[in-house]
């Protein structure tokens, strides 16, 4: 995790972007930041419990997870945001097994709140993909 953590604050500090607190570069940094120092507190006080390997339907649910996550991050500039981000909270609460009726319009609700918060009120540009006209 600590290795993991040191390369994603290398990615952070090499964005194009200033350390404004509503820029691209500042949150990643933060979050890297948090990252490093949680992996080095779990380097020194470990977990009391024994962790095991993942029987394998939460391997199934980690693996499909996982893939959606890459998929997202492959298609997310130029389908857009509030399509693959839907799909992928879909996903995952179809995954985790959450009632089927409430899958649609949570991920629906939940996403175009996103959008609106940081897009237009924060002014953070996601991308619209082919909802172009939004």
């Amino acid at each position: 995790m600590l290795i993991l953590s040191l390369v994603y604050c290398v990615s952070a500090l090499s964005l194009d972007a200033d350390f404004n607190p509503v820029n691209e570069k500042f949150y990643p940094f933060v979050l890297s930041v948090l990252m490093i120092l949680l992996s080095v507190g779990l380097m020194i006080w470990p977990s009391a419990q024994a962790t095991t390997w993942p029987n394998w339907k939460n391997f199934q649910r980690i693996a499909i997870t996982f893939i959606a996550i890459l998929l997202y991050s492959l298609v997310l500039q130029k389908v857009g945001f509030i399509i693959s981000a839907g799909l992928l909270m879909a996903i995952c609460m179809w995954v985790f097994e959450a009632d089927l009726k409430w899958i649609a319009p949570t991920s629906l609700i939940i996403v175009v709140s996103f959008y609106v918060v940081f897009d237009r009120m924060l002014g953070l540009n996601l991308p619209a993909g082919i909802l172009g006209f939004l």
